[in-house]
């Protein structure tokens, strides 16, 4: 058993063979069903909002905000984006006329993001389509249990990611 700098030994230096075998197996399963969601997402936003998943995040975290605005801080601390990232989707949802941007109330050095008229319709259309294309057969599919099932797993690798945030926060949630 290799040591690890903690104290603690290496898992998979314990497990059985066929232990190790399973896990990698269940892993690589986890990582290709992420990517085929992601690109299935990726290109249902693009196709019915002419936007990229990313983008279409951010749009989402918008439609959700109290007064459909938040502050760029706020957006790129709950998606984990870079404030320079976060700086250029605006950009680009701001010449799209999705969003607005403003400097925020208070004197502050910081501004916030409203999500426009616009905006909302782009997210109500691409949310439609999700649900149609992609939610609802992945739901029906998986039965009730299995949807049961994978909202527990999705809470504990949300809460196991998360757990390094120094502030506690977790990434924004939409319904």
């Amino acid at each position: 058993m290799t040591p690890r700098s903690n104290g603690e030994h290496d898992v998979h230096a314990q497990a059985h063979p066929s232990e190790v075998s399973e896990r990698a197996a269940v892993w690589h399963d986890l990582v290709l069903a992420m990517h085929l969601l992601e690109t299935a997402l990726e290109k249902q936003a693009q196709r019915d909002g002419g936007v990229s998943h990313g983008h279409f995040k951010l749009l989402v975290l918008l439609a959700a905000a109290e007064d459909q605005t938040l502050g760029l801080k706020n957006l790129a601390d709950s998606l984990r984006f870079s404030q320079s990232r976060i700086s250029h989707a605006l950009t680009a949802l701001e010449g799209l006329g999705l969003v607005t941007r403003r400097p925020t109330v208070g004197g502050r050095r910081a501004s916030e993001a409203t999500l426009t008229d616009d905006g909302r319709h782009l997210v109500d259309r691409v949310l439609r389509g999700q649900r149609r294309e992609l939610r609802d057969p992945l739901f029906s599919n998986l039965g009730d249990l299995g949807t049961v099932a994978l909202g527990d797993l999705s809470a504990r690798i949300i809460t196991t990611l998360e757990s390094d945030r120094p502030d506690g926060s977790r990434c924004g949630r939409t319904e």
